[in-house]
């Protein structure tokens, strides 16, 4: 999968907070090159229907971006804070290819307005009120939340953490499914043997292990020599699922990884008090627009 001209990695810097993280080393945490599904299953069987592709728009500036999120409710989809930050317009699309065209380009196809918070009218782009850029693991808070206009129709949004539900009896190595639209590095055939991002972006999953919980974030290790994972994510994939026996347990925010092959991902946890304090009740508020 290929990055978008004037995508992810573009509004990334719309600050110089956030252009800072950019320009950091590949090694260190950056928020949205944890990001594609590299070296995973393309979901040509449409198994994670409920996993769709975000094209956000920041009308002043003309800037826009990509990220992944995931329908909780039938007018509700969940992704990260440095996604919907800064973000005036959303669009959304269940397509297992994401559409060609521009969202709000003349004639465009495929593409669904999820909000637009430039007029008059109820918000429906929502950032975690706690998150500053900052992504340290003990204070992530990278949570963003999109109220739809309208419910979507004949998909089945994923189950989210019961109230007593917790992630810390969840054993070492235990196996997550990690989603997303994500760039996915190719390594070619003959030299240079340099990985290079294939064209074709579209939904991709795979597994990935447990390796360390702390109080609000999930780390899975990526390592495509690990028998137990299956690779890695890029850019793109930001603000997709971490599922765990078929709930959504995380949505992605940062990884370590060169060419998204090893190192470390980091998901905002759903499952701990602060993050259940912002999506609990901006369900209840959704739910009042149905």
């Amino acid at each position: 999968m290929t990055p978008d001209p004037g995508g992810t990695f573009a509004a990334m810097g719309r600050s110089i907070r956030r252009a800072a993280l950019l320009c950091a080393a590949a090694f260190t945490l950056t928020p949205a090159s944890a990001g594609a599904v590299v070296a995973g299953t393309p979901d040509t069987a449409n198994q994670f229907s409920n996993v769709a592709v975000l094209r956000f728009l920041d009308l002043d500036g003309e800037t826009r971006w990509r990220c992944s999120g995931t329908l909780i409710a039938p007018n509700v989809i969940i992704t990260a804070a440095h996604c919907t930050e800064g973000a005036e317009q959303v669009y959304y699309s269940f397509a297992v290819t994401r559409p060609t065209d521009e969202p709000d380009a003349p004639g465009a196809v495929g593409w669904t307005l999820g909000g637009d918070d430039s007029v008059p009218g109820p918000q429906n782009i929502y950032t975690h009120p706690d998150w500053d850029g900052d992504l340290q693991n003990n204070s992530l808070d990278d949570l963003g939340l999109i109220i739809l206009p309208a419910p979507v129709a004949g998909i089945q949004p994923s189950p989210l953490p019961a109230p007593d539900f917790s992630l810390d009896p969840v054993p070492h190595a235990t196996p997550f499914t990690v989603v997303g639209y994500g760039i996915t590095y190719v390594k070619p055939s003959s030299s240079p043997k340099k990985p290079t991002a294939d064209a074709l972006l579209m939904r991709h999953y795979t597994t990935s292990p447990l390796s360390n919980l702390t109080s609000d974030t999930i780390i899975l290790s990526v390592n495509p020599k690990d028998k137990r994972a299956g690779g890695g994510i890029c850019s793109g994939d930001s603000g997709g699922p971490a599922f765990l026996d078929g709930v959504i347990v995380g949505v992605t925010s940062w990884g370590t990884s060169q060419f998204c092959r090893s190192g470390q991902s980091g998901f905002q946890r759903l499952d701990d008090a602060d993050a259940r304090a912002f999506w609990v009740p901006l369900l209840a508020v959704a739910a009042s627009r149905l």
